[in-house]
């Protein structure tokens, strides 16, 4: 009887592994990057809309909603000041850093929208710098990366 084996030799497995290993050596990297660039954008965001949120609520409900920025703490709450109680509570990246610029906090904003003490204030993440603007008037938060 006859017995017929078919299959794949040491070296063309060898072959293959090489090849795989050599393109999963420049994806990972290049996932890396993409991820984190995504992960900034995503928390830049969400900072942008809790913004939001405030203005809408002291417009909405009453004028003394306050965001509160801790530079020291890497974190930020949006506190309610008629009934003393937080809002939301999000911390910063652990590598990120803020400075405060010409911002004042706590930022506040009047029943037609208007933010109280404009100012800017500066993020700086390992990649890259970003400066949020709050301009005067009824305009939102402008970020750009610097």
């Amino acid at each position: 009887m006859k017995r017929c084996q078919s299959g794949f030799t040491l070296a063309e497995v060898m072959i293959v592994l090489v090849a795989f290993s050599a393109i999963l050596a420049a994806v990972v990297p290049l996932q890396h990057r993409v991820v984190t660039t995504i992960k900034v954008a995503h928390y830049l965001e969400l900072l942008e809309n809790d913004l939001l949120l405030a203005q809408q609520l002291t417009m909405q409900d009453h004028p003394h909603y306050w965001v509160m920025i801790r530079p020291e703490q890497r974190e930020y709450y949006l506190y309610d000041y008629a009934n003393r109680k937080v809002v939301l509570h999000r911390k910063f990246p652990r590598e990120w850093s803020i400075r405060l610029s010409t911002l004042e906090v706590p930022i506040q904003f009047n029943t037609s929208g208007t933010i109280q003490k404009p100012g800017t204030m500066t993020l700086s993440t390992p990649k890259a710098d970003y400066k949020l603007t709050f301009p005067f008037g009824k305009s939102r938060v402008t970020i750009h990366e610097q």
